[in-house]
């Protein structure tokens, strides 16, 4: 089986629940739960290969405190390696995450130490031993967006390498001015269609629009994730479709979704499946993520994801 090195944003995420609207100033209301959890597009994907089963490098920043000592040992734990996790002179990031009680999350976000992610905290011995190089939470990176993420992706094709990117959501509002540079060096770009829609200037409602944009900018191949609708896959010169997920099933949290479908498609190239194998199987990886509280709590392995899909063949018909 392939290795995947995850590259990229990682946080603390205090998940909060429920939490419909924040309380005026003065008042004090009380939640069910509270909870901690690694979180950050890189390390959502990094734990969800690895309890998939899947051989995982996590490369990132964490700050030299409690929150930088959790994201280490909980992915560890998990069964990544984390021999490219860096610690600076910095706060590892946080995100307190309000979840609403339909299940929607919204965020407070510190930056830390994913804004302070450098091309210089990356060996090219971690490129080396990795097949599939996965940059995920572009945008977050501040000092890693564009040129150096540009650099990296240049340097693993000329290894050989598969290259990937996701997007987070960007809250200085620059957009595709921090990855334009990065996009030619993608063998596959796969941002959210609301991210993408926010990249490319083109309604959310035109998906295939979005796609035909990002290939002019220079990505090889594009999916673009349209939440509980599945996935629109666009495979360079062939014939594009749209994969449906499990409507069936409600969500408790959809913290970590699409970094889910990410790592559940990065599983099936890293067994060598085709793009539709592995876009149903993603389906299935995102439906188990949000049975659950937590980024990566959910995920389940190869094995009993496969299971799942085949007993919802009624719901999700396999081809």
């Amino acid at each position: 089986m392939k290795k995947v090195l995850c590259v990229g944003s990682v946080t603390t995420d205090v998940i909060v629940s429920p939490v419909d609207q924040v309380p005026t100033p003065g008042e004090l209301w009380a939640i069910d739960s509270v909870s901690t959890h690694v979180g950050g597009c890189a390390a959502n994907a990094a734990n969800d290969l690895a309890k998939l089963g899947v051989p995982v490098v996590l490369s990132c920043k964490v700050g030299k405190d409690s929150f930088g000592d959790f994201v280490k040992n909980t992915a560890k734990a998990n069964g990544v390696d984390v021999k490219g996790v860096v610690s600076g002179d910095v706060d590892t990031t946080v995100s307190i995450v309000c979840v609403s009680s339909k299940g929607e999350r919204s965020f407070l976000y510190n930056p830390g130490s994913a804004a302070d992610f450098k091309l210089s905290d990356i060996p090219d011995e971690l490129i080396d031993e990795c097949d599939i190089v996965f940059v995920a939470g572009a945008m977050l990176l501040t000092s890693f967006d564009g040129a150096p993420c540009a650099e990296l992706m240049r340097r693993a094709r000329e290894k050989g390498k598969y290259t990937v990117m996701d997007t987070a959501w960007d809250f200085d509002d620059v957009w595709l001015p921090k990855i334009r540079e990065v996009i030619p060096h993608l063998d596959l770009f796969m941002p959210s269609v609301d991210e993408a829609a926010k990249l490319t200037g083109i309604s959310p409602k035109d998906p295939d629009a979005i796609a035909d944009k990002l290939f002019e900018l220079g990505a090889e191949n594009v999916i673009v994730k349209v939440g509980k609708h599945g996935a629109l896959i666009c495979e360079k010169g062939k014939e594009r479709y749209t994969l449906p997920t499990y409507m069936s099933i409600k969500p408790v949290d959809s913290t970590g979704a699409g970094d889910s479908f990410c790592a559940g498609f990065l599983a099936g190239l890293a067994q060598g499946w085709d793009y539709r194998k592995s876009g149903r199987f993603a389906n299935a990886v995102g439906t188990h993520c949000i049975q659950k509280i937590g980024a990566s709590t959910g995920i389940v392995s190869i094995e009993e994801t496969l299971k799942f899909m085949q007993e919802h063949t009624d719901e999700v018909p396999l081809d």
